[in-house]
């Protein structure tokens, strides 16, 4: 009887141990990281148009990718700023890296639903000598 319990227990147990390890592997899946896609709404007859895309890094990061037609506007800088499209409070609360040639990639220090929670909206200026012509806005919601 001992003989044939030390061979079940040397059969069994591993292919238990096998079956427990795949069910872990299986249930331990990393999740899909959140992503929103918003379109940018053209302002001062700039012709700029493009969208936003903001993807969840953690909790509290999150990368922001400016894609855009820059309509002749070959270096744009852009930022979050606190209000709306049309009512932005002139401070901006995350500034972004200039839109260069229709492109800007930006990691925020702050999470995807704290950017989609408040009155936020991104905007883009004409040029670092126009900051107060904005050639695109899109409030984050």
């Amino acid at each position: 009887m001992g003989t044939i319990r030390r061979m079940v227990d040397r059969t069994i147990s591993p292919v238990l141990a096998g079956m427990l390890l795949v069910a872990l592997v299986a249930g331990c899946g990393t999740p899909e990281p959140s992503q929103t896609l918003l379109t940018l709404r053209t302002l001062s007859d700039s012709g700029v148009t493009g969208s936003v895309s903001l993807s969840e890094i953690s909790a509290t990061r999150t990368l922001v990718n400016v894609e855009v037609d820059p309509a002749g506007h070959p270096d744009m800088p852009a930022h979050i700023h606190p209000g709306t499209c049309d009512e932005l409070v002139p401070q901006p609360r995350y500034p972004l890296t200039n839109v260069v040639d229709g492109h800007s990639v930006t990691e925020v220090s702050a999470g995807l639903d704290e950017l989609l929670a408040g009155d936020v909206a991104l905007n883009l200026h004409a040029s670092n000598a126009e900051m107060e012509v904005y050639t695109a806005c899109v409030e984050l919601r």
